[in-house]
């Protein structure tokens, strides 16, 4: 994966639209990013993790209030008004099998006073996303990038101070390193596990089936109550929704007089809904009607067919019985003929031989061998046979194409009503026609919550129906409830082995990725650390998933005997090696990465980790951590540089060219852009529009 550009428009302290160009090359794979504390680094960081997984985004778990709130907070303020919209853009490459597909993803947010809108658009080489739906486009990220995944690649300077704090104190470390390798999933799936076993456990300690039995007359009747008391609410509710409609009646007419033209647009929806209710009624009628028809005999193809070549194979039978006796009396007639013996030279006696030959030989062949078979064709008269095989030849060759046309076109139809309703409930912001448009607005949002109870109603009516014929069903035959019990004991065996099989994977996933993590750790910590050559390797202990570092004589050194500088190292290094051995190659992104580091490790990470750490670098730093001499060690290995700096006044922040000490016109550019263009590009006009009112 690769970044190749992030447009901010109306987000924290950017104002209107501002695109950054994040393109870099194998040689200068460092995008870096300097401005002082409170210039919008941290939010630009933040930005891309947002953009990408959302409420996902964020380490603690937020309610979708809670989320909400946020978003609003983050959207541009000047001069005491804030913004009503604000939007995120990412565009990066991703290759996968061979194949490079380019993304685009933009978070759009829209404040709509009461709540936040979060609105995600996915396209994939200038497309959306055709083969998901909308509502899966989020998910789809998180396969792409997972978020466990891309904390491993996206860190700040607290998130190395985390990790090299439990370092030091132990007693979290061993939970912290297998979230970081993913075992926290293994972890879910074990909890899960329990719990469902513990509800079958509990499914088998239930009545004996004779109590169970003398129970299910009183189900029967509380059943027959809830259905009583649903029909009555689904009563009172329709007559509130007659009420409602002649008051919406009312304030429509109100709304005419007050809005001429946005009301005959709802005349055009109101009569664009009233006809496609027609046509779904008129659609669920044919439906219906092919269900109660010949539908039912193409559930049953091969039955069909059988009885249909039954029918057929008994027709040529009495065919051929009715031409064997017709060819036995036409014999008869021509050997009692004298006229037709006399052309003859055969004598009347050998004549009649002959002819009781023919006879024989006719019955022979024509020998009906299943006279005392049932025949299905004695059931039915000749006319109701054809009728039988029209009926079963449009039921399979005709019906189920009929079936499809109409439940497609009745989808199609649901689909329309349902836009056109989500049209009639939109009002634009009339201060005239606002407060009929409210009334019209909660009236109906009344009428929809009101239909909807209805249908849950009515759907818990079905299920209620449902209950009732399975309680009867077990009133009739009571080893059905015994032989479930039993199936439910077996698959409680069944949940109990798989979750130890769980627990043995987990113990040989954790010797594996601690294996791996231990060559990688060792390679990295020797690159990052200042005493590569004093050190040996680092030892990771399986068993008490815990970490020596075994110097060149031979002594080790537990992790948590490391110098604060020399932890924040070592957390650093453990991040990388994880990275490595996660499959995953992402870029990085680090936010304040030597804050809390001294000169010489400093050195370590500007020298071996920036330009090494993954085909592609975002950096965002002070002047205190990047300093000038940093920078110029940097410098052949920077694709692109941008200098973030907050206005005091207004508290936006100002984007330029380069770096603390570079001037716009020397900075570096992006790959493929000349001196005279900009990497980031500003349009002022997308401020008029982030203030407009919705």
């Amino acid at each position: 994966m690769k970044f190749n550009r992030i447009v901010l428009e109306n987000y924290g302290p950017y104002e209107g639209r501002i695109e950054f160009s994040l393109r870099t090359t194998e040689d200068a794979p460092i995008v870096l990013f300097g401005g002082k504390n409170g210039a919008g680094k941290t939010t630009l960081f933040n930005a891309i993790q947002v953009c990408l997984h959302g409420r996902s985004a964020f380490d603690e778990r937020l309610s979708r209030h809670e989320y909400e709130d946020w978003l609003r907070s983050q959207l541009h303020e000047a001069d005491g008004e804030q913004a009503t919209r604000g939007k995120i853009q990412i565009d990066f490459e991703y290759a996968d099998l061979g194949k490079t597909d380019n993304y685009v993803v933009t978070r759009e947010i829209r404040d709509r006073g009461k709540s936040v809108a979060d609105e995600l658009e996915v396209k994939r080489n200038g497309s959306p996303l055709s083969d998901l739906d909308a509502e899966q486009w989020d998910d789809f990220l998180k396969e792409l990038i997972p978020p466990g995944i891309s904390q491993l690649f996206f860190f700040d300077g607290e998130k190395i101070q985390q990790l090299a704090t439990e370092i030091k104190e132990q007693d979290n470390f061993a939970d912290a390193l297998a979230s970081l390798l993913g075992l926290d999933l293994i972890e879910r799936l074990d909890s899960d596990l329990s719990i469902y076993l513990s509800q079958k456990l509990e499914e088998e300690g239930k009545e004996e089936l004779s109590e169970k039995i003398e129970t299910l007359e009183e189900e029967l009747n509380e059943i027959d109550e809830q259905q009583a008391a649903l029909e009555e609410q689904i009563k009172s509710k329709e007559a509130r929704i007659d009420e409602l409609g002649e008051q919406i009646d009312k304030k429509e007419q109100e709304l005419t007089q007050e809005g001429g033209d946005y009301a005959a647009k709802r005349d055009e929806y109101k009569e664009r809904r009233t006809r496609l209710e027609t046509q779904r009624e008129n659609l669920e009628d044919q439906i219906r009607d092919l269900a109660t028809d010949c539908y039912p005999f193409a559930l049953a193809p091969d039955l069909c067919r059988e009885v249909v070549e039954q029918l057929e194979s008994e027709r040529v039978l009495e065919e051929e019985l009715a031409a064997k006796k017709r060819a036995g009396d036409i014999l008869e007639d021509v050997a009692t003929d004298e006229a037709v013996l006399s052309e003859t030279d055969i004598d009347p006696e050998s004549a009649s031989e002959i002819v009781k030959q023919i006879q024989t030989a006719l019955d022979d062949r024509l020998e009906d061998s299943d006279e005392d078979t049932y025949r299905l064709s004695e059931e039915f008269s000749r006319r109701e046979q054809q009728e039988m095989e029209t009926v079963v030849n449009r039921a399979l060759n005709e019906v189920p194409q009929e079936m499809g046309d109409l439940t497609r076109e009745l989808e199609e139809k649901t689909k329309e009503q349902q836009e056109t309703e989500t049209k009639l409930q939109r009002a634009p912001e009339q201060s005239v026609i606002q407060p009929v448009l409210a009334d019209i607005q909660r009236l109906s949002e009344e009428r929809s919550r009101l239909e909807q109870e209805i249908e849950q109603h009515r759907q818990e009516l079905e299920n209620l129906e449902e209950r009732r014929s399975k309680k009867e069903v077990s009133l009739e035959n009571r080893l059905e409830d015994k032989e479930e019990l039993e199936s439910v004991s077996d698959r409680a065996a069944l949940a109990s082995d798989v979750r130890s099989a769980v627990k043995d994977y987990r113990q040989e996933l954790i010797e594996q990725k601690l294996t791996q993590l231990e060559d990688a750790l060792t390679e990295r910590y020797l690159q990052l650390s200042n005493k590569a050559g004093f050190y040996e390797q680092v030892l990771i202990d399986t068993d008490e998933v815990s970490i020596t570092i075994e110097t060149k004589n031979g002594t080790r050194k537990d992790q948590s005997q490391l110098s604060a500088g020399e932890r924040q190292i070592f957390a650093t290094a453990m991040l990388w090696a994880l990275a490595d051995i996660s499959g995953r190659p992402l870029p990085f992104m680090i936010d304040t990465p030597l804050a809390r580091l001294d000169q010489d490790h400093r050195g370590n990470l500007v020298e071996s980790f920036f330009p090494n750490a993954a085909h592609q670098v975002l950096i965002f730093s002070t002047d205190t951590e990047i300093t000038e001499e940093r920078y110029n060690e940097l410098r052949d290995r920077i694709a692109a540089e941008y200098h973030l700096e907050a206005d005091e006044e207004t508290g936006q922040t100002d984007v330029s060219p380069g770096y603390f000490w570079t001037a716009p016109s020397n900075a570096i550019q992006g790959p493929g852009m000349t001196s005279s263009e900009s990497s980031v590009q500003y349009d002022k006009q997308a401020h008029l529009q982030g203030y407009e009112n919705e």
